[in-house]
């Protein structure tokens, strides 16, 4: 019989023994645990069936009164079973309460799907977060000066003009600011001027859906101000002394304290890791601290306040301060730091936890950690439902867990340490037991990051489609670095104060850290690979995975039989690799038009197994691969593309190839005889990036054909030389032809270009013809066109329309059936032996392209 392992605490009149209970030896005797648990379901319950509120309010009141039924019965588990299912519907209510329910003057009820310019007012409901833009040859339009940049934040809604008068209206909009907005925080009152539309959802297969996102946060409109911060005003102040200005006001100095100190690199880092303030540093700085897996030593997260509570605690015991008044203190710096950076899931959970064991140390009665664990999970919860699927909460309550059940079995293990083994380690001489006990220090701190590592690992890979191996080596002295940098950097912040000139002193510390930090990340970066991405993990294998995790962990016949526990283990991760390694060929071509913007990006997957694609880039920038390209082809199951055709060398046609080279292996890039022609920096960054890679640039020109098993493409422009003109007039147009049916890509053609492509005689008639230049009707001989290819069906690859002229389109006047990106989304088109299929992702269309029959709408 195993008993809990026995801690001590120390007292005024001595330390008092009591029992620490270990997440592993009483997890289901804390009350809190089953009631945390049932609430989860039933807001995850609620989350995916989107339960009728009264219904969910019904069965939480038949459940209860069941239950004060059962109390006095003969089975004491029934009771139990009622209580959880309660205390599920409840949750399941609470969550239908905060997404779902809005009030019959709630912003929703005035957006539709067309933006349309409004006047309101309201109160900023967030912390206004500012992007600046990062350098880059790959990013078209970028601004400059002091007012680069964007600004997001959400609008507590109060009015909206309505023919001169000011009406009353509720609920919350995202606001998105194409500027800076300077001066302004949580708490103002503020008038706007933009234009209003509801939430896009996702335009492409496996895109993340933002608008669910923002609707689990009662956010159903989004207000876009495209003339900067002139059409952002303040009428009110929030307060001078409210939290939020109080807080602004703060993290403002800390940052230029550390700006005056250290460069700008190490002063962005240090202000997201002592203030949470990320604006400073680009999105690429972020993206190496994500692949390399310790993007939370930079979040502040559970890890921070421990550190800082801890220093705390040395120093005021260095003082002498009674341990009482000592636990107090810590306590609440911690919830004013807490505060000060934001009260994310990760710091509330921590805080709450250290408040937690710090009030069992004020009255001197046990905790059990599960119990404080599991509090914390449920203040989130009631705070912000939606944290139920954020990933970074996720990941914090996890390797909280883990780190419990570690430390229960590290207290049992030393419990169980053989005395003769004690007195050899006695006997050595001291600098052999120092450097024994550094060696076990550092062997101890990688087998944990392996355990969480292993922990966390099915989680990301799900949600990030990254595996981060290069964070099981630089993890410990990573985490070391930034723990000394924080230190360090408080202590400056408390010096810039008290001491004037002299808290330079402290930032050399600061900066030293952060330098080797920032070296090791970068060559931590060096090291990966893009074999680090994972295509889609399966939600059935996830789940799975951690509940056969936390049986192995928790139940107590588990634990004995462990070398059975390890086998179940690894068969469900063989069960795992082979469901996310199968692959089914299928019988036929598939073509897919994404919806990227203004830009391009065509898939084509072959019947043979082979996958191409047809330009990638957007006048988006290069994150279109991020946020479109990529999670359509993991979705699909694509880890290898074959081979990438550049139709011509314009920014939106291919600055997404970089990112691509970085999560997918590339067998050949082809294009135009002409591309590296254009001295731009973005031709020239793009080349360098490819020569890099190592992959193979194959160049093409009218009559060259190519074979892909079943499928036939052809080369019909540009020539070898020529035509003189823009890159348009050279765009590569490729013709494909799959069986009987056929399709012809080509990019920007217009002018000059598309005359000499008019000329040659075409085989066959085309099923679905790109529109070339975006559907733009500005590209020459339209009617030409379509008289020569005769399509059914014409897809453009285009951004939302700025005016209802431009959303005319001249196809369907010519016979064909004309399909935009916008507002389609993507469209996918299957060709087999006995026909071809169009579908479009975001209208949910779908029809049979019949040879020689007109498509009806």
């Amino acid at each position: 019989m195993s008993t809990a392992p026995t801690a001590w605490v120390g007292s005024a009149g001595g330390p008092t023994p009591y029992l620490e209970t270990p997440l592993t030896d009483r997890v289901w005797r804390a009350p809190l645990v089953p009631v945390a648990l049932a609430f989860s379901a039933g807001i995850l319950l609620d989350r995916f069936c989107s339960l009728p509120l009264a219904g969910s309010l019904f069965a939480a009141v038949v459940m209860l009164a069941a239950w004060t039924a059962t109390l006095r019965g003969r089975s004491p588990g029934l009771p139990l079973v009622y209580m959880a299912l309660a205390v599920a519907a409840i949750g399941s209510a609470y969550h239908h309460f905060r997404c779902d329910t809005v009030s019959a003057d709630d912003i929703s009820h005035l957006v539709d799907a067309d933006p349309k310019l409004v006047e309101l007012r309201g109160f900023l409901d967030a912390e206004p977060v500012v992007q600046r833009p990062e350098a880059d040859p790959l990013r078209s339009f970028e601004r400059e000066g002091p007012n680069a940049g964007s600004t997001m934040s959400v609008l507590r809604v109060s009015e909206y003009r309505l023919r001169g008068e000011w009406m009353p209206v509720s609920g919350r909009a995202q606001l998105l600011v194409a500027g800076v907005l300077p001066n302004l925080h949580t708490g103002d009152e503020v008038e706007v001027v933009g234009r209003l539309q509801e939430p896009e959802g996702p335009a492409n297969p496996g895109e993340r859906d933002f608008a669910s996102e923002l609707r689990e946060q009662g956010i159903r409109a989004v207000l876009r101000v495209q003339k900067g911060p002139d059409g952002v005003t303040r009428l009110e102040m929030g307060g001078t002394w409210s939290p939020g200005a109080w807080r602004a006001r703060v993290r403002g100095w800390g940052v230029r304290a550390l700006q005056q100190a250290m460069p700008e690199r190490q002063s962005g880092l240090a202000a997201a890791l002592l203030l949470g303030e990320g604006s400073l540093l680009g999105r690429r700085e972020w993206d190496r601290y994500i692949r390399t897996g310790v993007i939370h030593v930079l979040v502040v997260s559970g890890q921070h306040l421990v550190v800082l509570g801890g220093f705390i605690w040395l120093c005021l015991r260095f003082a002498q301060v009674r341990q009482r008044r000592g636990v107090l203190v810590v306590i609440v710096l911690l919830w004013v730091y807490a505060f000060l950076t934001g009260m994310r899931p990760s710091v509330l959970r921590a805080t709450l936890t250290v408040s937690v064991f710090g009030g069992g140390l004020l009255v001197r009665r046990p905790v059990i950690a599960a119990n404080a664990l599991a509090l914390a999970w449920l203040l989130v919860l009631l705070l912000d439902p939606a944290d139920v699927n954020d990933i970074g909460c996720l990941l914090s309550f996890l390797c909280v867990a883990g780190l419990y059940w570690d430390h229960g079995r590290q207290l049992a293990t030393h419990a169980d340490v053989d005395p003769l083994d004690r007195l050899l380690d006695e006997a050595r001489p001291a600098w052999q037991r120092w450097l024994l006990g550094l060696g076990q220090v550092v062997l101890a701190h990688y087998l944990v990051t392996l355990g969480l590592w292993l922990v966390v690992t099915p989680l990301v890979a799900a949600r990030l489609h990254f595996v981060p191996l290069t964070g099981l080596l630089i993890g410990p002295p990573v985490v070391l670095l930034t723990s000394l940098a924080l230190v360090a950097g408080f202590l400056y912040l408390l010096a810039s104060l008290l001491l004037g000139p002299l808290a330079v002193l402290f930032a050399w510390p600061v900066r030293l850290c952060l330098s080797a930090c920032d070296w090791l990340v970068e060559l931590g970066d060096g090291l990966r690979t893009r074999h680090g991405y994972v295509s889609d993990v399966p939600g059935w294998w996830v789940w799975g995975f951690y509940l056969l995790l936390g049986a192995g962990l928790l139940l107590e016949r588990s634990r004995r039989l462990w070398r059975w526990a390890l086998l179940v283990g690894l068969a469900w991760l063989c069960v795992g690799l082979l469901a996310g390694a199968a692959s089914f060929r299928p019988d036929e071509l598939r073509v897919t038009f994404l919806a990227v913007g203004h830009g391009g990006c065509t898939v084509i997957e072959t019947p043979d197994g082979r996958t191409l694609l047809y330009d990638a880039g957007s006048l988006r920038g290069p994150d279109v691969v991020r946020r479109q390209i990529a999670p359509f082809l993991w979705q699909r199951g694509i880890r290898r593309i074959d081979e990438v055709f550049l139709s011509h060398a314009d920014l939106d046609h291919f600055n997404g190839v970089r990112d691509l080279l970085d999560r997918f292996a590339i067998g050949q890039i082809t294009c135009t005889p002409s591309f590296d022609e254009k001295n731009n920096a973005a031709v020239r960054h793009i080349l360098a990036v490819i020569e890099k890679h190592k992959v193979p640039v194959r160049r093409v020109w009218r009559g060259d054909r190519l074979d892909a098993g079943e499928v036939e493409i052809e080369v019909l422009h540009p020539p070898e030389k020529g035509p003189e003109g823009i890159e348009n007039v050279r765009s590569l147009v490729l013709h494909v032809r799959h069986g009987r049916q056929a399709l012809l890509l080509t990019g920007d053609l217009e002018s000059v270009g598309l005359d000499q492509v008019l000329r040659r005689p075409l085989k066959g008639r085309i099923d679905v013809l790109m529109a070339p230049h975006h559907g733009s009707r500005r590209i020459g001989n339209l009617p030409g066109l379509m008289s020569w290819a005769r399509p059914q069906v014409v897809v453009a690859c285009q951004e939302r329309p700025r005016s209802r002229a431009d959303s005319k389109n001249p196809y369907e006047s010519n016979g064909a059936r004309f399909l935009g990106t916008w507002p389609h989304g993507a469209v996918s088109i299957r060709s087999h032996a006995s026909g071809m299929v169009v579908e479009t992702f975001a209208t949910k269309e779908r029809f049979v392209v019949r040879p020689g029959k007109r498509v009806e709408k």
